[in-house]
C-alpha cells in the first residue's frame, strides 16, 4: 500500500508541474517558467475628458513596449515604456507572483515610473517631467490553457513634478496621492503561436501624464478610460 501510495502521489505531483504555464504572458499574475524573458509591443488608446480638452479631443495612441523578467522562484521584474512625439513614460517595478490552485493566482507589486514632455510652440519652450510610485496587486483567472484574464488594480502616488516655461518654473509639486485604477486584460493565442492582448483600463485620478500640456486649472479627479493592445514577441 505505502509503494501504491508513494506512486500515486508522485504521479500527482507530476501532474501538477505540467499545469504551469509555459507560454509568454505580460500582464498574468504567474511564476515565470520556461523562457526568462517575456516582452510585447503594441500601443494604448486613452480618451482624455472634454473638462481638460474643452472642444479639442486628443486620441493619439501611445506607443507601448512591455517587458518582464524571471529573477527566483515567484519574482520577477515588470518594465514597460510608453511612448509619443511630445511625451514618454517609463517604469520598472518588482513582483511577486504566487500560484492559489489551477484556474486562480495573484501578484502584488510596487512600480515607479517617469515621465518628460517637451512642447515647442512659438517662442515658447515648454518641458516637464515627474516620478510616480504605483502600488499594484493582480488576480488571475486560467479560463482554459492559453486563455487567461487578470484584473489589476493600482494606486497613483505623484512622488514628483515639475514643469518649465523656458527657465521659469511654472509649476511644482510632490508626495501627492492622485487617484487609482483598474484593468481587465485579455491574454490568448493569436497566430503561429503568438499570443494577442486586449485590455481595458479605467483610470480615476487627477493627474495624468499625458495631459501635463494642457496646465488644467482645477484639482478634482477625473475619469480616463484606456484601451490596451498589443502582441507578445
Amino acid at each position: 500500500m505505502g509503494v501504491i501510495f508513494l506512486v500515486s502521489l508522485s504521479s500527482f505531483v507530476h501532474a501538477q508541474d505540467t499545469t504551469h504555464l509555459m507560454q509568454s504572458y505580460i500582464f498574468f499574475p504567474y511564476p515565470i517558467y520556461g523562457n526568462k524573458w517575456h516582452s510585447s509591443i503594441g500601443f494604448t488608446l486613452t480618451q482624455m475628458p472634454r473638462d481638460i480638452t474643452e472642444e479639442v479631443q486628443v486620441r493619439a495612441p501611445a506607443g507601448d513596449y512591455h517587458v518582464t523578467r524571471k529573477l527566483f522562484k515567484g519574482f520577477y521584474m515588470d518594465g514597460r515604456i510608453n511612448f509619443q512625439i511630445v511625451q514618454n513614460h517609463f517604469s520598472l517595478g518588482p513582483r511577486w507572483a504566487h500560484i492559489l490552485n489551477r484556474r486562480f493566482s495573484f501578484s502584488v507589486g510596487d512600480d515607479f515610473g517617469w515621465w518628460f514632455g517637451n512642447l515647442n510652440i512659438g517662442d515658447f519652450k515648454t518641458k516637464a517631467n515627474g516620478w510616480i510610485n504605483y502600488p499594484n496587486a493582480s488576480l488571475g483567472y486560467r479560463i482554459r490553457r492559453s486563455l487567461l484574464l487578470t484584473l489589476k488594480l493600482e494606486g497613483s502616488i505623484n512622488l514628483f513634478y515639475s514643469a518649465k516655461v523656458g527657465d521659469q518654473v511654472t509649476s511644482y509639486s510632490h508626495n501627492t496621492y492622485t487617484g487609482w485604477a483598474t484593468s481587465l486584460i485579455l491574454e490568448q493565442p493569436f497566430y503561429k503561436k503568438k499570443n494577442f492582448i486586449l485590455g481595458f483600463k479605467a483610470q480615476y485620478t487627477n493627474f495624468f501624464w499625458q495631459t501635463w500640456s494642457l496646465y488644467e486649472t482645477f484639482d478634482r479627479k477625473l475619469f480616463y478610460p484606456e484601451i490596451i493592445i498589443g502582441f507578445i514577441l
